[in-house]
Formats: C-alpha cells, structure tokens, sequence
C-alpha cells in the first residue's frame, strides 16, 4: 500500500462525485478515472481491493450522502454496498492489467459497463451512481442511448478515460511521434466525440414537436412533518385543490398529482374518495393521483397510483413494482422473517404485479413512482406493453435541499431517450419537469416551491432498437467481463503449470549433478 496511490483514488472518488446533480460539471467524468488508473498494474490483489474501496467509498459518499437526510443507517449501507462494486471494478482491472500489461485498460469499459449492469438485479438493485447519468446536461452526445442505453453512455466516457490516460502516458514517456500511437490516440479521441455529436444533431428535430396531449402537473410542495401529520390531510387535500383550480382555465386534458399525494388509504376510505369523485367531476378533466392502498383480504399495503375520470366510478389502478429497499421494504424480509423486527423504520409494502397501461381518450400512459424512473428494464416493458407516454410521480421531500431531488429529476431524461417517449414529472417538493423524446427538458420548477406547470405532450411514434432488444450492449458488456475473466485464470493455471514444470526440471538436474559429484 502506497500513500501516493490512496491519494489516487480518493482524487477519483472525489472528481466522479463533482460530475453528478446538481452540479453542471459533467465534463469532469471524462477524465475522472485517470488518477485511478494511474494505481495500475503494478499493484497486487489486495491493494487494489483497497484502492477500489476508498475510491468507491469517497464516490458514493459525495453522490449518494442524501439517503441519511431519511435514514442514516440506509445511507450509510447505501455508501458501504455501492462501494463494493467498484471494489470488484478494481480486483477485475488488476488482474487483467497484471495479465496483459497496459494492454489490459482496453477492457475497462467493458469491465466498468459489465458491472454497472450488475447494479440493476436484485433486491438491492439500485442503479443511481451509473456514469452516464453524469450526461443529461449534454443532450446531443447521449442520443445513441436510443441504441445501447444508458450503459452505452457509460462505456462511452470510460473510453474517453481510456483514451485520455494514455494520452498522457505517451507524453510522459515522451513518445511524441506525429503518425505514432499518440496521434492515433487524438484522432480516437476526436472521433468519440464527433460522432456522437453528429448523430445527435441529426436525430434531434430543430422544431418543438407537436404535442398531442395537455398535462397540468400540480407540485403542492408539502413538508413531510405537516404531510404525515395529524392535520396533513386536509391540508393536502386543500392545497392540491386549490392549485389544480387554478389551471382549470388552460383545459388539460389530464391533471397529475405527486406520489402519496392523498395521505390516506384513498380507495377504502369512502369518505375521500367520494371527495375525489365529486372534485374529478366538478373540473371534468382526469386527475391522476399516488396515494397509499391496502388490501383488506390479503392484509397487504401498496404504494399506488389511480387515474379518476370524471363522470366515472370505476378507478384504473397500479401498485408500485420496485419498492425502495430499506424504506418501502426490508430487503430478503420475505426470506427471513428477523429482518423486519430489526429495521422498525421501514416500510412492509407488498411488490406490484401488473404492467399497467392507463387508458386516456387522448392517449395511453404508465407511471413510473419514484425511483422506478432509475431502471431502463422496467420503463422499458411498459413502453413494450403500449404506453404512449410516460407519467413519473415523486415525493422527495424527504430528502430536504440536498442534490438527491436534482440527481432523481436528471436521470428521467434516459428514459426519455431510450424509448422516445415523452414523460410528465410530478413530485411533491420539486423538482417538477416535462421531458421530451430527446430528453429536452422544459418547466423544471425550483424545490420547495408550490407551483404548477401545463405544457403538451407529444405521443410516442414507434420502437428504438434498445425498446425492442432491451440491454442487448450491457449483455454484451457482461459476457467480454465474464470471458476476460476466464482467460486470466486459464493464463494464470497454464503459468503457474509452466512455473511448477520449470522447478521440477531444475529440482531434477539438481538432483543429477549431486548424484555425479558422488
């Protein structure tokens, strides 16, 4: 372990971190990774894990510090768990650069995609901290997330991390040559951020895209101690009213509340429902609405959103499907039933079952609540299943004014390009918006704020590559990871047998000179 190599890491850590929401410092993520790869080949397994610890912990930490506004104790797992996949980042990149010398960076995109991937599985999927989430700001060089996804955006700028340290290894090693290695580097360089910037000037319309639906997203901006309680009902309901009254003049065709807006078991308390029904009736638009659900036969709790129709009883319904772990649900709860007596704070929700589409006369929609917006599998199946457009509804009050809401907010713009789709954002405390299918966003409101926002949408016109294939590059990604992986250990066996075979020789002709001396 070298001091000059925790310096290192903690310098890229700290860089990632700078790259993220709220800060508008993207550019920094192209050469973040520099000091670290500046740690290899020449350390040895441990030290990498080590390395790649304290880099992922100073990341994480600086990115995701928001979870203990919530729970400290989530927060801090949250920092200790993320780091773990940038440790294996680090034990995979040690290895190969030890197999394959310098040769071996080639692979760190597919090593660094390969186990982003590796982040959306499970019970503590939490795919926040993906590289290219540093890039919403940049929206003509990520539109070919059409294609690969987010993930091809991530491979993207460890290619340019790639391509920048051996820039600077060639000049330190003073091998500039003009038609060398160095200019062929410039000109790589050069090509990774031209294409991508022709494409983008070519996808994106100039025009604003006809719209084809009004929405009026209502953000009421209530605090999370006044919203849960003893008066924070009738306050909630007064004040999305109140607001939703004033954009009755522009005539949207739909109005959408934020996530748990209604702070009751809304479907089972006939009380506030009628309230609903009669409000929906009396401004005769749609309200789109969260709020808390419970089964009453299968003792269950959902978290759930429900589209009331004016002049109608029967209520569309959806029950969140990936619940947040830690807070919605104790992870593996189900598995062990001591899991729940240790985490008291969090939440006993039940996983949704149904990819609902929404049917509007205007247009189908699903909704995506909270952090559901994160993962490009599940935003994906529902556009596969015939949503036109996209609604994401938030609370993320409970974070207060740190960067979790601006980072949330920013990473909606992915799903947006993925799937050329439109999305209505709606959270409670902000940050409110309405991205188009280019990831162009418009209205995004300051936090804290009530405000309101009504714009047109535009409905979704056929399929990209990455809604038709899915995670097809990220797959790919994975099996190079998995193959590289196989090959360093076959090269290391047959050096090793090499090794073992070379001092048995040398053991015998040992064993022969003592014998002729005698």
């Amino acid at each position: 372990m070298q001091r000059r190599n925790l310096i290192l890491s903690v310098a890229s850590g700290a860089l990632l971190a700078l790259a993220f929401p709220p800060l508008r410092f993207g550019f920094i993520a192209y050469g973040a990774l520099i000091p670290f790869f500046m740690v290899f080949p020449q350390s040895d397994h441990k030290d990498a894990l080590l390395y790649g610890f304290v880099a992922g912990l100073v990341f994480n930490a600086g990115t995701v510090y928001w979870i203990c506004w919530a729970t400290i104790a989530g927060g801090l797992f949250s920092v200790f768990y993320l780091s773990l996949f940038f440790m294996l980042f680090a034990l995979l990149l040690n290895l190969v650069t030890r197999a394959w010398g310098i040769k071996g960076l080639l692979l760190a995109p597919f090593l660094w995609t390969g186990i982003e991937y590796l982040h959306s599985f499970g019970q503590l999927a939490f795919p926040w901290t993906f590289l290219g989430n540093t890039q919403t700001e940049y929206t003509p060089l990520i539109q070919f997330a059409s294609i690969t996804g987010v993930y091809g955006v991530s491979f993207w700028i460890l290619t340019i991390n790639t391509c920048f340290y051996n820039l600077f290894r060639q000049i330190s090693l003073k091998r500039i040559r003009v038609g060398g290695r160095l200019f062929s580097i410039l000109v790589v360089l050069i090509l990774l951020f031209v294409l991508p910037y022709i494409y983008g000037r070519r996808v994106i319309p100039r025009e604003r895209l006809k719209g084809e639906i009004d929405v009026a997203i209502i953000q009421p901006s209530i605090p999370v101690d006044i919203k849960w309680g003893p008066e924070g009902l009738p306050i909630s309901f007064a004040a999305l009213e109140q607001l939703t009254l004033r954009v009755c003049p522009h005539r949207p065709d739909l109005i959408i509340w934020p996530e748990t807006a209604t702070p009751c078991y809304l479907m089972r308390q006939g009380r506030y429902r009628r309230r609903l029904y009669s409000f929906c009736d009396s401004v005769k638009t749609p309200i789109f609405t969260g709020s808390p659900d419970y089964d009453f036969q299968t003792r269950r709790f959902y978290n759930s959103a429900f589209l009331f129709m004016p002049g109608e009883r029967e209520v569309q319904s959806y029950d969140k499907m990936h619940l947040v772990p830690g807070s919605e649900r104790v992870p593996f709860s189900d598995r062990f039933q001591f899991l729940k007596k240790i985490a008291l704070r969090a939440g006993d929700f039940s996983v949704g079952k149904r990819f609902t589409v929404f049917q509007h006369p205007k247009g189908r929609f699903s909704v995506l609540i909270c952090f559901e917006s994160i993962f490009p599998e599940l935003t994906r199946q529902f556009v596969l299943r015939g949503a036109e457009f996209l609604v994401n509804i938030t609370n993320d009050a409970w974070f207060g004014r740190t960067s979790g809401p601006y980072q949330h907010a920013q990473i909606a713009v992915f799903r947006a390009i993925e799937n050329r789709i439109a999305i209505a954002r709606c959270a409670n405390t902000g940050v409110s918006m309405l991205i188009d299918p280019y990831g162009r966003v418009s209205g995004a409101t300051p936090i804290f704020t009530p405000r309101i926002l009504v714009d047109t949408l535009p409905l979704r016109r056929g399929e990209t590559f990455f809604t038709r294939y899915g995670n097809l590059f990220s797959k790919l990604c994975l099996a190079v990871l998995v193959m590289a992986l196989v090959w360093v250990m076959v090269k290391t066996v047959r050096e090793r047998s090499k090794l073992l075979m070379l001092r048995n020789r040398m053991e015998n002709e040992d064993n022969s000179k003592m014998t002729l001396n005698r």
